[in-house]
């Protein structure tokens, strides 16, 4: 793919509102892979029944991941990972989790200025640099708790491209217009209504979520 501002900003509007519930290392290619539930839909169709996508992030010389605890009053102290078999660990005991917010994901590197001066986990994959970086989060609890957590990392990558969860490619291209077409249909900018944009019952899902219980 070309690497443009156009791009940049289609991958954002992409981003927005997706749930990140996974971060691996492709044992094909060392691609950092992030699985995510997108908002997508196509000027033909409603809603994508499916929307679980794969974010791969090519060319990755960099993983950095920060877990703290999320209370009402300000995250706790930075919770060390030894790998990411750790990472894994933790979303695989998600109860339930939010939707990533903000808007502004690549190239930022003012949405990592508040952490502290060593994450959680720092994962070198090859020599760096690398002319990006994607910042990534998940605020969610886990199952049986009442706390909750905040994930959260950075990955420098000097490529990306997208699949379905089956491993079918999805151009860069229709990932960023779905995604567009979307948010044009929640707003009412296509000449209609707005209409609320809800995920049907019987979309996959990459992990199930628990009924969060406001007493655990």
């Amino acid at each position: 793919m070309t690497w443009t501002e156009e791009t940049r900003i289609g991958l954002e509007v992409a981003l927005n509102e997706a749930d990140v519930l996974g971060l691996r290392v492709s044992p094909v290619d060392d691609a950092a892979e992030l699985l995510l539930h997108v908002c997508a839909q196509s000027e033909q169709t409603a809603p994508d029944p499916d929307p679980r996508r794969v974010l791969r992030l090519l060319g990755a010389t960099r993983i950095r991941v920060l877990l703290r605890e999320d209370p009402h009053g300000g995250y706790g102290p930075m919770i060390p990972l030894a790998g990411l078999d750790d990472v894994e660990a933790f979303y695989a005991a998600l109860g339930g989790w939010y939707s990533m917010y903000g808007w502004e994901f690549l190239d930022r590197p003012a949405r990592t200025a508040g952490w502290p001066a060593e994450p959680s986990l720092t994962a070198d994959l090859r020599p760096g640099p690398a002319p990006h970086t994607l910042f990534w989060f998940t605020e969610g609890w886990k199952a049986g708790e009442g706390t909750g957590y905040c994930i959260e990392g950075t990955v420098e990558f000097a490529g990306l491209e997208v699949t379905r969860a089956d491993g079918t490619p999805v151009p860069v291209e229709e990932f960023t217009a779905d995604a567009r077409h979307y948010w044009d249909v929640l707003f009412g900018r296509r000449g209609a209504p707005p209409q609320a944009q809800v995920a049907p019952a019987a979309a996959l899902s990459w992990r199930q979520p628990v009924p969060f219980d406001d007493e655990d």
